[in-house]
């Protein structure tokens, strides 16, 4: 099971995912990767969960991690 933690101005949000060969998990893989694909696509950061460590991550994304973060760009004025 992996999981995204999508951290905002509202709080965290989690999405998991199972590696599972089944019609629901093969639905919940897709959907994080497309959310760590938009996440990229507006500029966000993303870290990955290696050896019990979060690394900053340019990688495709891949469905045996255990975890992934993104990381909201610094707004301000």
């Amino acid at each position: 099971m992996g999981r995204i933690i999508v951290a905002n101005r509202h709080g965290h949000q989690v999405v998991d995912w199972d590696v599972t060969d089944t019609e629901e998990a093969r639905a919940g893989i897709a959907e994080a990767e497309r959310i760590l694909r938009e996440a990229r696509q507006a500029g966000c950061a993303i870290s990955k969960k290696v050896d019990g460590v979060h690394v900053l991550d340019e990688s495709p994304f891949d469905p045996a991690a255990e975890e992934y973060q993104i990381i909201a760009p610094i707004a301000g004025g």
